[in-house]
C-alpha cells in the first residue's frame, strides 16, 4: 500500500510538470506568433514604402537655374514655372481663354429696345448703352466687374447714395461686354499731388491727394475694359458719353470728373484723359 501510494503520489507530480511545461511552451508558442505577425507587418510597411519610393518619380530639379524661374504673367496674371513643360503649356492654355473671355468668363448683356445707345464704334460693332436702373442684367455686369478690379461685393451699387448710371459697351455679335463704367453725381472732389512734384504721390495703386476740397459733379465709381478690348478707345467713349449724359442739358467738364481710388491702370487712364499730371479723387 505504501508504494502504490508513493507511485501516485509521484504520478501526480510529474502530470503537474507536465501541465506547466505545456503552458510554458504554449505561452512561448504564443509569443513566437505574435513575434511573426508583427515581423510580417513590419515587411508588408517596408514593402509599402519600397512601392511608393518606386512610384515616385522626380522630373525636374530646381536649383535656382534661370532655365526654371517662376514669373507672373504680365497680361493674364498667372504665377507659373518658365521652362518647365507643363507649366508653359498651362500657361499658354490660361492666357489664351483670359485674352478671349477674361478672368471670370465672358460676359454678356442683352441691350433692350428702348435702351438709350450713347455711343457706336465707327463700324458698328459696338454699342455703349445707359442704363439707368439697376435691372439683373446691369448688376451681373457690375458683380463681373468688381471681380475683374477686385473691388469688394456690392461696391457699385451699395455704397451710392445718389444713384449709379452705368454705361455698358457691347458687342454686337454675342452681345459680349467689352467695358463698363458706373457713376453717380458728387458735389466735392480732393486733388492729387502732381506726379512730377512728388515721387511718393502713387504708391503702388493709391495715390495721394492735397486735402484741399474743389467741386466735381461726376464721380466713376468704378471703369474697367475687356483684356481684348484695350487700347480702342472704349474707356474713352464712356467717359466721354458720361460726361454728355450724366446732367442733362450740361456737359460736364473734365476737370469736375472724379475718381474713386483707382487701381495702377484706372490712375494712367484717368491722367491721359485728364491731359495732366493731376485730376481729381472722391
Amino acid at each position: 500500500m505504501r508504494k502504490t501510494r508513493a507511485s501516485s503520489e509521484s504520478e501526480d507530480v510529474e502530470r503537474e510538470e507536465m501541465t506547466i511545461g505545456e503552458a510554458s511552451k504554449r505561452s512561448r508558442s504564443l509569443g513566437s506568433d505574435g513575434e511573426e505577425r508583427r515581423g510580417r507587418a513590419r515587411a508588408t510597411t517596408s514593402e509599402r514604402a519600397r512601392k511608393r519610393e518606386k512610384t515616385t518619380r522626380q522630373m525636374c530639379l530646381d536649383l535656382g537655374q534661370k532655365s526654371l524661374t517662376h514669373c507672373a504673367c504680365v497680361r493674364c496674371g498667372l504665377v507659373y514655372a518658365k521652362g518647365d513643360p507643363s507649366d508653359e503649356r498651362t500657361h499658354a492654355r490660361y492666357h489664351d481663354a483670359f485674352v478671349r473671355d477674361g478672368a471670370h468668363g465672358q460676359m454678356t448683356y442683352k441691350i433692350k429696345a428702348d435702351a438709350k445707345c450713347v455711343w457706336m464704334s465707327d463700324d458698328g460693332d459696338v454699342r455703349c448703352v445707359r442704363a439707368e436702373d439697376a435691372s439683373a442684367a446691369t448688376q451681373k455686369v457690375a458683380r463681373g466687374v468688381e471681380r475683374e478690379l477686385s473691388l469688394p461685393e456690392d461696391w457699385v451699387f451699395g455704397d451710392a447714395s445718389n444713384g449709379v448710371k452705368a454705361f455698358v459697351c457691347v458687342e454686337k455679335r454675342g452681345n459680349k461686354v467689352v467695358g463698363a463704367l458706373f457713376a453717380e453725381k458728387v458735389r466735392l472732389g480732393y486733388r492729387t499731388i502732381p506726379v512730377s512734384a512728388s515721387k511718393d504721390s502713387t504708391e503702388g495703386s493709391t495715390v495721394k491727394h492735397g486735402g484741399v476740397e474743389e467741386k466735381a459733379t461726376c464721380g466713376v465709381r468704378a471703369i474697367w475694359t475687356h483684356a481684348r478690348a484695350r487700347k480702342k478707345g472704349y474707356a474713352r467713349a464712356m467717359l466721354n458719353a458720361m460726361r454728355a449724359h450724366m446732367v442733362p442739358g450740361y456737359v460736364v467738364p473734365v476737370k469736375e470728373c472724379a475718381f474713386t481710388q483707382p487701381t495702377e491702370a484706372g490712375t494712367a487712364l484717368a491722367l491721359r484723359y485728364s491731359d495732366s499730371d493731376t485730376f481729381l479723387v472722391y
